[in-house]
């Protein structure tokens, strides 16, 4: 790697991504009405990226640092996605609009951990909803 590409990205300018906000911004400082107050702010036709964590994964490789749960049933997984069509509900209730989502992305453990069938409801249900 050429030192200048080094020095511009290198280790100590680059966050570990972990989560979405990372950890040293989630704070008991926020409260259920501060949350709620910006997801109102969020202005009409805004378009929208959904990031749907999935912290499951079938073995644990020794270089994550991701939490997670290791699973060999599919059932953890499905209940899981279920509260995720909830929660998206519960959000897209909470800004009180419908906005167009231009991403949607799926991260976490393993999301390819999903059966189809699980994933094809996820997906369903979010359009369902009218959250994506």
């Amino acid at each position: 790697m050429r030192s200048a590409l080094a020095i511009t990205y290198g280790q100590d300018k680059l966050p570990r991504y972990t989560s979405y906000p990372t950890a040293p911004h989630f704070s008991a400082a926020v409260s259920e009405v501060d949350y709620g107050a910006w997801l109102k702010s969020v202005p009409a036709r805004q378009p929208a990226s959904i990031y749907l964590h999935v912290p499951f994964c079938r073995s644990m490789c020794w270089y994550c640092g991701c939490h997670t749960s290791i699973t060999s049933r599919d059932e953890p997984v499905a209940v899981y996605a279920a509260g995720l069509r909830t929660e998206a509900h519960l959000v897209t209730e909470a800004v009180g609009q419908r906005l167009p989502v231009s991403h949607i992305h799926f991260g976490g453990g393993t999301p390819t951990i999903m059966t189809p069938e699980t994933f094809a409801d996820l997906v369903v249900g979010l359009h369902e909803k009218r959250v994506a």
